[in-house]
């Protein structure tokens, strides 16, 4: 028998079976149709948005006002986005504040029911990274307006989880900030007492005009020791001058002394200036280095204590109007093609083997 002839003999089977057939396929699509029209409705609201730079948690620099700030943020933010939407914290705050355990008819006590729930919830919530690059997340429920409301819970917690990474960032930076002020603080203050203390000790307690002061009057006592000095020895080899000679050795003498102690006070000066001026500079650095510090701390308040998004919306989580399934139409034509093609083969496979004895094949014996 060739090819063509076989080929006809199953489209002859085919047709002689037909009635079989299309009862069993309207029966199908009779039965299909009602159990389309007993599912019940489901609907997905869909919100969308993007990530937001870290950027604008962060204080502007000192002295850089008009540095360029990023405002949409990287793959990296957006991952980190995905990561707390698929976090177990969120999720347990959409079945805790939705009450999903019983609006699921799901026993809270039971013992997989913390499994049962989640695997619920993983099938109704979706997130993926559309064309756009943004992030469109979506919550699918019988009620439509359910399904809004929880879709937009889940992108504020996502905001809110987000932000609370930010601030915790913010707090770490405050409270090291803290620390180093309070040293530097504490520092300036033992400089300020090591100054102080060299002052009183050296008597310096303005040491450019003490220099200054102790330098001209160096230079004038000097001279002026230099010109009685002189003057008496005129005075002692002049017999007429006799008389005066003791007034003017008393006056050499006290300014011999007066000059011995400006020695002493300008050799204390110079012993003690150059580490007083060296400690002087040292707290000028500290208290610039300070002053900075205190007003970077004053920023991170200040943005820790302003609000900030960490992401940007882009379509708000709707009421929906359209199910999302069940696709009826196709339930009923899915189930009559199958029923149709499962009966073409059940009448092929027994045209084939029409003339086997079943009994046969199944028995105990072998066939023969």
């Amino acid at each position: 028998m060739s090819q063509n002839d076989n080929l006809l003999d199953l489209v002859n089977a085919i047709y002689r079976w037909r009635k079989p057939i299309i009862i069993s396929c309207v029966l199908a699509a009779i039965i299909s149709v009602i159990a389309a029209l007993m599912l019940p409705n489901f609907y997905t609201s869909k919100t969308i948005f993007y990530a937001a730079s870290p950027d604008l948690a962060k204080p502007i620099p000192i002295g850089a006002d008009n540095t360029k700030r990023e405002i949409y943020g990287t793959d990296t933010d957006l991952d980190r986005l995905f990561s707390i939407a698929n976090s177990e914290e969120l999720s347990d705050y959409l079945i805790d504040e939705f009450d999903l355990y019983d609006r699921y008819e799901i026993d809270p006590d039971g013992e997989q029911a913390g499994y049962a729930v989640r695997l619920l919830v993983a099938k109704a919530y979706k997130t993926e990274k559309n064309k756009f690059d943004a992030l469109e997340l979506s919550f699918e429920d019988k009620d439509p307006e359910v399904a809004a409301k929880i879709a937009k819970a889940a992108r504020e917690k996502i905001n809110e989880i987000a932000q609370r990474m930010i601030k915790e960032s913010q707090f770490n930076l405050m409270s090291n900030s803290e620390k180093v002020i309070a040293e530097k603080d504490t520092y300036q203050q033992s400089l300020i007492e090591k100054i102080t203390k060299l002052k009183d000790e050296y008597k310096i307690y303005n040491s450019a005009s003490k220099g200054e002061i102790l330098s001209e009057q160096l230079t004038s006592t000097s001279a002026s020791y230099a010109n009685l000095k002189a003057k008496l020895s005129v005075y002692k080899n002049s017999p007429t001058l006799r008389d005066s000679i003791p007034m003017l050795a008393a006056k050499v003498e006290g300014m011999k002394i007066q000059l011995s102690q400006l020695n002493k006070e300008a050799t204390s000066y110079a012993n003690g200036s150059g580490e007083i001026e060296k400690l002087g500079l040292e707290m000028k650095e500290v208290a610039e280095q300070l002053a900075l510090d205190k007003e970077r701390y004053k920023q991170l308040k200040s943005a820790y204590n302003s609000p900030f998004t960490a992401l940007h919306l882009v379509q708000e989580a709707k009421i929906p109007h359209i199910k999302s399934r069940p696709i009826r139409s196709l339930i009923v034509i899915g189930t009559t093609g199958v029923t149709f093609i499962l009966s073409v083969i059940w009448v092929l496979f027994m045209n084939q083997y029409k003339e086997v004895n079943w009994k046969s094949v199944f028995s105990d014996e072998p066939r023969s």
